[in-house]
């Protein structure tokens, strides 16, 4: 049997692609500094290891077949702007160590997480922008320190395509959520965030800070979603990065008052315009990703909400702890 190593297996993203691969029965390698917060792994081992160390990452995907690089130092806007320098340096080494160990192992086939954040900021100044494309990502103009490392690797990739050989595949993720996610702290991205705050209210109503005017727009990919864009992407012939994100565009303000009425409570926003926002309009456009992978993402973000909102409600009311750090 095949084995295929998920780095970042103890996050959000990987904790989820662990579990479909193990379910379709594949033997399952999760890599990551610690294990999931909320859920045991489904992984057949896994191996506690520091990516920054070009050894361990030799180590971690040693006689792989397939490796998903999903491991990085990351998390919301809160800590983007934090800690940009611990995140380009971390990043850099994580993925650049991958990268080679891939290489050198002679891995079958890699697939790279990148980000939106690597699309210019000239692209994304109005609510309501034009849909992202893939092709237009220069002039560069990435988000922050961590959309310069998915850039910079995205160039790492296609070099080592060239230059070795190297099957690697480059999924660009849009604004992932759902349950058994980080949805407070610093590292919580902003639906989730959203949805702790809410859950926190006593009663059925009440005010929360939302970061911004409420006017800046995103779409929300669903993880069920990203998980199954990430399989179909590993097993396709594709050599150019792909969209992986929902088409839906909500504003902030209109998200609060979604996440509230599936929490059944009025919610007031106390907005603070002064706090960073990130892109003011930013959405997947999906055109390349039903040309090569002949699907897109379709999770409504109502569907998406219903299985969301639950999850992050109970764990507020069972007083599970944050993911600070």
């Amino acid at each position: 049997m095949t084995l295929i190593v998920v780095t970042g297996a103890g996050g959000f993203i990987g904790s989820h692609l662990v579990r479909r691969l193990a379910r379709e029965g594949h033997r399952v390698r999760g890599v990551d500094l610690v294990r999931p917060h909320y859920e045991p792994t489904a992984a057949d081992e896994f191996v506690i290891a520091d990516l920054r160390d070009a050894a361990r990452a030799a180590d971690a995907v040693a006689g792989a077949d397939t490796v998903f690089a999903l491991a990085a130092n990351m998390g919301g806007i809160g800590w983007t702007h934090t800690a940009p320098a611990e995140i380009l340096h971390d990043n850099l080494l994580i993925s650049a160590n991958t990268v080679e160990a891939c290489r050198a192992a002679g891995v079958r086939t890699t697939v790279y997480s990148s980000s939106a954040c690597v699309y210019p900021g000239s692209l994304q100044r109005e609510p309501h922008a034009a849909p992202l494309a893939e092709e237009p990502v220069f002039p560069a103009e990435p988000d922050m320190e961590y959309g310069w490392e998915k850039l910079t690797t995205e160039i790492l990739c296609r070099a080592y395509r060239q230059s070795h050989g190297t099957d690697i595949k480059i999924a660009r993720l849009h604004a992932i959520y759902g349950p058994v996610g980080t949805f407070d702290g610093p590292r919580a991205k902003s639906l989730s965030m959203l949805c702790g705050k809410i859950a926190r209210l006593p009663g059925t109503e009440g005010e929360i800070e939302v970061w911004g005017d409420g006017t800046q727009t995103r779409s929300y990919c669903y993880i069920d979603d990203c998980v199954e864009g990430l399989v179909r992407l590993s097993r396709s012939e594709v050599d150019e990065p792909v969209n992986l994100g929902s088409e839906e565009r909500v504003d902030i303000a209109t998200l609060v008052e979604r996440i509230a009425e599936v929490a059944g409570k009025k919610v007031r926003c106390a907005f603070a315009p002064d706090r960073p926002v990130g892109p003011r309009g930013r959405s997947s456009d999906n055109t390349r990703c039903r040309r090569l992978l002949g699907w897109a993402p379709g999770t409504s973000l109502a569907d998406g909400l219903a299985r969301t909102y639950p999850w992050i409600e109970a764990q507020v009311k069972a007083g599970a702890g944050s993911l600070d750090g």
